[in-house]
């Protein structure tokens, strides 16, 4: 329904979005900031946040740039 009102070509939030094709607004970007000092300091980390804040989405963002031949991402959804 709301693909045809907003001329959208595909659905806005399906988990097969492209890190690089979606917004990445001053939150998203200060949560890819926190991880990088994560990944570079090699670190543990916990993300937490509100349902629909873009955990999830910033992770998988964050995978995208790991080498998997040295890094191995594992996820606990606890919901």
């Amino acid at each position: 329904m709301y693909k045809t009102f907003y001329s959208l070509s595909r659905e806005p939030f399906a988990k097969e979005t492209d890190p690089s094709e979606a917004y990445q607004g001053a939150a998203f970007q200060e949560a890819l900031r926190a991880l990088e000092y994560v990944k570079r300091t090699r670190g543990i980390g916990l993300l937490i946040g509100e349902p629909g804040a873009g955990k999830t989405f910033a992770l998988r963002a964050l995978k995208e740039s790991l080498n998997p031949s040295l890094y191995h991402v594992v996820y606990f959804p606890l919901s």
